[in-house]
């Protein structure tokens, strides 16, 4: 339970909120049959999340009393992405094979792999989440890291 209650954990989930609504709100509105509606809808997400990642980062300084050097808030960003990237792909997952597995078409079109099976196509999705959680988690983090780190006197 003490694990749950880690800084890095804590904001590592709430980074899953957008996700979760995002996907709710598709299947909701009836826009369920592909990604490729509206750009919109990722990039508010993308907003969400670095919005997240920089008050993530700013409750670590606040644990550290107000001195985290760039190293530090580096680190606890890389580590929320890493909850995030492990928590956003085990969402993936529970979406298409509970909610919505006829949008595996889609996906299968997105990644150019019309004739693989749907366990392909998941893993396939669930990887490129992965890794483009840990890299925009890693760009999010620096430069966040950089703004909020503490002045040297």
């Amino acid at each position: 339970m003490k694990f749950l209650q880690q800084n890095y954990v804590k904001y590592g989930l709430i980074m899953s909120a957008p996700l979760i609504a995002c996907l709710t709100w598709m299947e909701v509105s009836g826009q369920n049959k592909s990604f490729d509606k509206s750009p919109l809808i990722p990039l508010l997400i993308i907003i969400a999340q670095a919005v997240i990642w920089y008050f993530g980062i700013a409750a670590k300084k606040k644990i550290l009393k107000n001195t985290m050097s760039f190293k530090q808030g580096f680190i606890e960003g890389l580590k929320i992405s890493l909850v995030f990237a492990i928590v956003s792909s085990l969402i993936i997952l529970f979406y298409y094979k509970f909610v919505n597995s006829a949008i595996l078409l889609s996906v299968k079109e997105a990644y150019m792999m019309k004739g693989a099976s749907d366990q392909t196509a998941i893993h396939v999705d669930m990887f490129a989440q992965f890794v483009t959680s840990i890299i925009f988690g890693s760009v999010a983090s620096a430069i966040i890291s950089f703004f909020l780190k503490s002045k040297k006197k």
